[in-house]
């Protein structure tokens, strides 16, 4: 049997010793050769010429700016698409693999399994669990049970399908992405992940967590913390596309009060902490996505 053709995918904006770092790890992987294609998000620091000098072995696709996770993501899945590969593998540049994660995720593919993730664990403390997979609570749409700060154990440790997946360590089934189509570009980051994993799991597609494949997540490193303004923006107008596209009918409402709640509880907390900035990224993010969102259904 031959080895699937797979293509590593991974972004950079700004970060050059850490995307290289993480390309060195997944090279040392167990499994099938690998291609290597490092889309650099319009960092215009130099970035590209310290690739040509550590990684001569990867593609480098640079982009005269930064397009977002959603957009550059899917230059590459289109590449992956147009010169028939497998499968490709969704890495962010703060995501750490161990040698056997690729081998162990490959075991679990199949032709109705559109995507597959390993467990993820904290870099700064592998006993505890970033991701462990994740289910859809029934009327709000939120992800739930995700292990999140959890100690690390035999709970976390099988194999299953579970309702979402991250973008952190994604392997993608090519001919999946081909039939439910690419990530919704309206999200620059957050919130793509999870809106790809509802729309295949509509298409009849599975999502497997595989418990006893592991990566090491060097947690915010990539985006330079989650309460900076830049991030709580971006957050914000995601959030409001992601609810609005997939509210069903009779579910609104309780989204509606759930997210509003949110919405308040994040901002006392910005007021508590006097992060003021953070507060108009926010609120412009929650006014942008509203508009965002009615533009498209308009």
């Amino acid at each position: 049997m031959n080895s699937p053709r797979i293509l590593v995918i991974i972004l950079n904006w700004r970060q050059a010793v850490l995307t290289v770092e993480c390309l060195e790890t997944l090279r040392s992987m167990e499994g099938p050769t690998l291609d290597y294609l490092l889309i650099d998000n319009g960092s215009g620091d130099g970035s590209t010429e310290v690739f040509e000098k550590k990684i001569p072995w990867a593609a480098v696709l640079a982009l005269p700016d930064n397009r977002g996770f959603a957009a550059a993501t899917n230059m590459g899945l289109r590449k992956a698409i147009n010169e028939s590969y497998d499968f490709a593998l969704l890495v962010n540049n703060d995501a750490f693999s161990e040698e056997d994660t690729l081998v162990k995720l490959l075991a679990e593919s199949s032709a109705d399994t559109a995507l597959i993730s390993p467990k993820i664990l904290y870099e700064s403390n592998p006993s505890l669990i970033w991701y462990g997979g994740g289910r859809q609570h029934p009327q709000l749409l939120e992800m739930r049970d995700r292990g999140l700060g959890k100690i690390d154990g035999a709970k976390w440790s099988s194999t299953r399908d579970v309702d979402y997946l991250l973008g952190t360590f994604l392997l993608v089934n090519i001919k999946a992405a081909s039939k439910t189509g690419l990530f919704d570009e309206r999200f620059f980051f957050y919130y793509e992940d999870l809106d790809w994993s509802l729309r295949f799991r509509q298409d009849g597609f599975r999502l497997r967590v595989v418990g006893e494949a592991r990566v090491n997540h060097r947690v915010s490193a990539s985006t330079g913390g989650k309460d900076n303004p830049l991030n709580l923006y971006y957050l914000a107008r995601s959030s409001v596309v992601f609810f609005a596209k997939h509210a069903r009918l009779g579910m609104p409402l309780s989204i509606l009060v759930f997210r509003f709640g949110s919405a308040v509880k994040m901002l006392a907390s910005l007021t508590f902490s006097g992060q003021f900035l953070s507060i108009r990224a926010y609120l412009a993010g929650l006014r942008d996505g509203i508009r965002l969102a009615m533009t498209s259904r308009a």
